[in-house]
């Protein structure tokens, strides 16, 4: 069911391929969910946990974050899913991230990105665009502010997905850094391209 989706666009070697990549996400599991359904072999998914008690206790919090559903559990034999919390200190954080291949945050981005150049991974941001550990820097450009609603953040997500199985497969190159792309449902095709300024 896997690699229905990869039909026509990549050889079967690297398809199978796909299984030998490892791939950080922070704060999306829809794009978890879409990375392994499309072959990644392993995917380290990090994010908060919050509860629907804490969501009542705090009213800081959008009750529309609250889920039981943020430790994730390995979904077949041939994938490897590890959820983790996360962690309070940038150490923990980097040993988390030793091994991975691609980094994709949508939540803690500045301090994602930081340790992604650290550990010389490309780094995939909230937005569609690649920051590769030799080309400009996620400091270095003034990141645009991201209005959020379902519709955008699914294409986000599955656009982003995309963009991570460009990387792996070598079919066609990711959209990279400071040229990217930002969904907005206004626009015809659904994306606008937008080219992030350097500071």
């Amino acid at each position: 069911m896997k690699h229905i989706f990869w039909h026509g666009m990549a050889e079967e070697e690297k398809i199978e391929y796909l299984r030998k990549f490892s791939v950080a996400v922070v704060g999306s599991r829809m794009l978890m969910e879409i990375l392994w359904r499309s072959g990644v072999g392993c995917i380290r998914y990090i994010s908060d946990y919050v509860s629907p008690v804490d969501s009542r206790l705090d009213c800081t919090i959008d009750p529309l974050e609250a889920n039981n559903y943020d430790v994730v559990h390995p979904m077949s034999s041939d994938s490897c899913v590890i959820s983790y919390l996360y962690p309070e200190s940038e150490s923990e954080l980097r040993k988390l991230l030793r091994g991975i291949d691609v980094v994709v945050a949508h939540k803690n981005i500045e301090i994602m990105a930081e340790i992604a150049e650290k550990i010389g991974a490309p780094f995939i941001p909230d937005i569609i665009t690649t920051f590769l550990p030799d080309g400009v820097k996620f400091w270095e450009i003034e990141y645009p502010e991201i209005k959020r609603d379902p519709i955008s953040y699914a294409l986000t997500c599955s656009i982003q997905a995309g963009e991570v199985l460009r990387v792996f497969t070598g079919y066609h190159l990711p959209t990279i850094a400071p040229e990217a792309y930002v969904v907005d449902v206004r626009s015809e095709n659904y994306l606008r391209k937008i080219s992030l300024k350097v500071r």
